[in-house]
């Protein structure tokens, strides 16, 4: 009966929390949010962009809200090939981030450099300044060093450094008058938790400064490329294996 009740709350979790994540990526597939933030862009009302650019980081940082971490390292709702493939910590790593803006810069400064060269500025991702190709240099340079200290931290947590361990209690049946010890769950589940808090809060932190350092149209454009890849990733990951992602 243990075994079987124990079953029932597993297969409600797993439906709990793959539902909160449909949820959640139905809203970022949403058209509207989209197109509202891809066509204002170029408006001449910056509040209105501002404002969209902060409903959109409103909606990813609601991804990041607290969840039982083994579910959350585990993933239950993603894609074999989305947690061997992409995930670190139970989402992407910020320095993808950082990487997309840079591959999207340099997409756009080589399509347009002929203007650029004429004096011509798009204020488009392909335009950034120097001083924001330094900020975002620093950026760089600082989230890959709290990533290195974070994957470091998972891995003694796995390889079970600094895990407690305590006597059992009586009557667990090993006999023979040895002192036995059992793993102090609790306590590595909290570790556990403490990372993968720190993971998301990095990748928040990241993002928001991100979107600090560029000017309103050039984070739409970017929030607008995580979304697509978060996307196509999604899609990919469904479809890998079924013969539809030759």
């Amino acid at each position: 009966m243990e075994l079987e009740a124990a079953t029932r709350r597993f297969r409600l979790k797993k439906i709990l929390f793959s539902g909160r994540f449909h949820l959640w990526f139905r809203g970022l597939r949403c058209a509207a949010l989209r197109r509202d933030l891809s066509s204002a862009r170029w408006s001449d009302d910056p509040p209105q962009l501002e404002a969209l650019v902060g409903r959109f980081v409103a909606h990813l940082e609601s991804y990041c809200a607290e969840l039982d971490p083994v579910w959350t390292l585990s993933a239950p709702w993603a894609s074999p090939a989305e947690r061997g493939a992409a995930y670190w910590l139970a989402g992407w790593r910020p320095t993808t981030l950082v990487h997309l803006l840079y591959t999207e810069s340099g997409r756009r400064f080589e399509a347009q450099l002929p203007d650029l060269l004429l004096g011509v500025r798009s204020g488009n991702l392909g335009d950034l300044s120097p001083a924001q190709l330094a900020q975002v240099d620093e950026l760089q340079r600082r989230t890959v060093a709290e990533e290195d200290a974070l994957s470091r931290e998972m891995a003694e947590v796995q390889e079970g450094r600094g895990v407690a361990v305590a006597p059992a209690p009586p009557g667990g049946g090993g006999g023979g008058g040895e002192l036995e010890l059992e793993l102090d769950v609790r306590g590595l589940v909290r570790r556990v938790r403490s990372v993968l808090d720190r993971a998301d809060a990095l990748r928040l932190r990241t993002m928001k400064r991100a979107v600090e350092i560029l000017q309103p149209a050039q984070a739409a454009e970017l929030l607008i490329a995580a979304a697509d890849m978060e996307i196509g990733f999604r899609e990919f990951g469904l479809n890998y294996g079924s013969g539809r992602d030759k």
